[in-house]
């Protein structure tokens, strides 16, 4: 099994271990750094520890990315299943630094999650920054575009976080910063990656025109309490 075909088990129990949760065949973000958690693809059949999770840094809703398990334990359901496109760069792509985009660092913590808002405020978090770079473009003193690095497997980055204000949207920002990190990502031997909604066209046709193209259709799996904790836990000791 290629390692971007289950891409946050592969960051966990790899380069991200330092981040990782784990019982048995489940790993998972703190929910203050990304919203994610993974099984193994051999214990996909049985259903993740989700429960003793939530005591260890889990809170719902939880994604599942790639590989998602059949089965949930009592008290949680799959709240929404769709697909998202994983894309890889074309060895003919161009791609340069901008000497404009900057590196982002703890006082741009609070005006990046402002940003992120506007874009995919489930995803990004509190500590979602700590994960890898992140380059910004600014207006003044505003913070208007930036784009980043989260999920890293043992051959692979990957490039995410990518918005802009939509006052500043149509002016090439995303591009400039995605350019951006691909050259960082060369010059290091690194080989990038990045997912796109398949409900988002627009940003798949930027990526498109960038050089970009599908490796692989994901699937993607919101998961969420269907029972609250407290009402589980008195229904458990009856």
């Amino acid at each position: 099994m290629h390692e971007l075909d289950n891409p946050i088990w592969s960051a966990l129990t790899g380069p991200q271990a330092g981040f990782a949760g784990a019982i048995g065949a489940t790993r998972w973000y703190p929910s203050a750094v990304a919203p994610f958690a993974a099984v193994a693809q051999a214990a996909a059949a049985a259903a993740p520890a989700l429960d003793a999770a939530l005591a260890r840094g889990l809170a719902p809703p939880v994604y599942f990315l790639g590989v998602v398990p059949d089965a949930l334990p009592a008290g949680w359901t799959f709240a929404a299943r769709s697909r998202v496109l994983q894309l890889l760069p074309t060895a003919e792509l161009a791609a340069e630094e901008d000497p404009e985009c900057v590196e982002l660092g703890v006082t741009h913590r609070e005006t990046m999650l402002e940003l992120a808002r506007s874009a995919f405020p489930d995803y990004f978090r509190e500590r979602t920054a700590e994960l890898g770079t992140y380059l910004g473009l600014f207006a003044g003193d505003r913070l208007v575009a930036m784009a980043g690095e989260r999920m890293a497997t043992p051959r692979h980055r990957e490039i995410s976080g990518v918005c802009t204000h939509p006052q500043f949207a149509g002016r090439g920002l995303a591009r400039r910063l995605t350019l951006t990190l691909l050259a960082r990502h060369r010059r290091a031997g690194i080989r990038s990656f990045l997912h796109v909604s398949e409900h988002n066209p627009r940003a798949q046709r930027l990526y498109a025109s960038l050089g970009f193209v599908e490796r692989a259709a994901l699937e993607l799996a919101r998961v969420e309490r269907s029972v609250p904790e407290h009402r589980q836990g008195a229904r458990d000791h009856a």
